[in-house]
């Protein structure tokens, strides 16, 4: 009985908070993962309609002076920032994207990659003016929205070559998914990732030494998390309504720049579509 009302409590959940979207040609289905950086803060408290339209003026603009290609967690993404103490003026990094995190003019990603035998990773805010080009060396989406378990996995995952050349992404084509699953080294890690429902990383409860596993039992997980329809509808943060009014800026924006010729390139796009 009890395995039977949770599995409606989960048909309940996916019906109520799963996008509903209608399939219009206007509307694009995955443009939460596209442009997360338009997004509303999950924090209610934080919203300012007047001033969350006024930060994505400020991106629009913003994106008028560079190409910010379409990238996912899981992406190998190249950025080239100025450096006045470098001779060349420049300094590229690559590395795979590992985090994608915040909203509007604050929102940033961060870049893993193992050079010498170290791990480093550098965070990134998207609309920093310092950021000369973004590029797509490989257009990938990961089985979890975060990576950030990498920094206690083996090298070999995060090692990526400096010289990669970018590999083109056939128009129309869905993004690909990486199923690979990462092996974790040895506890003790940097997080308790056993407890979280990770499916890029194999099973850690097998890697556990014993006393983490008897430090494990004495752990209280919340079993109720999820039952909480609030937490899901903050975290989800997926809103029809207003991504159809920024979708409807973007394309207006768009527009104006075309008619007054300022540029002809195209803000709101997706690889996987042809149009």
């Amino acid at each position: 009985m009890l395995r039977k009302s949770d599995k409606l409590f989960s048909l309940y959940r996916l019906s109520r908070f799963c996008s509903t979207k209608s399939k219009t040609v206007d509307h694009y289905d995955e443009f939460p993962e596209i442009y997360p950086d338009f997004a509303k803060t999950p924090i209610m408290g934080r919203r300012n309609a007047l001033r969350e339209k006024l930060e994505r003026l400020d991106m629009l603009n913003r994106r008028m002076n560079i190409d910010i290609p379409e990238f996912y967690v899981g992406s190998i993404v190249a950025v080239t920032t100025a450096d006045a103490n470098l001779t060349s003026k420049q300094r590229r990094f690559v590395g795979i994207c590992i985090r994608r995190e915040k909203e509007g003019l604050k929102h940033s990603f961060t870049l893993r990659n193992v050079v010498d035998g170290l791990g480093v990773e550098v965070m990134y805010e998207l609309y920093n003016p310092s950021i000369l080009k973004i590029e797509t060396l490989k257009l990938e989406k990961r089985l979890d929205n975060d990576l950030s378990y990498l920094v206690d996995c083996l090298p070999e995952y995060s090692t990526f070559d400096f010289n990669l050349e970018p590999i083109a992404h056939p128009a129309g084509a869905p993004i690909p998914v990486n199923e690979t699953k990462v092996e974790l080294r040895p506890p003790p890690w940097t997080r308790r990732w056993e407890l979280f429902d990770l499916k890029g990383v194999k099973d850690s409860w097998n890697l556990t030494t014993p006393y983490f596993k008897r430090k494990l039992h004495k752990t209280k997980i919340n079993d109720w998390r999820k039952y909480d329809l609030i937490a899901d509808y903050r975290e989800n943060n997926n809103n029809l309504e207003h991504e159809l009014k920024v979708q409807e800026e973007m394309r207006n924006f768009e527009k104006v720049q075309h008619k007054i010729g300022t540029t002809k390139k195209r803000i709101l796009r997706s690889s996987s579509r042809t149009n």
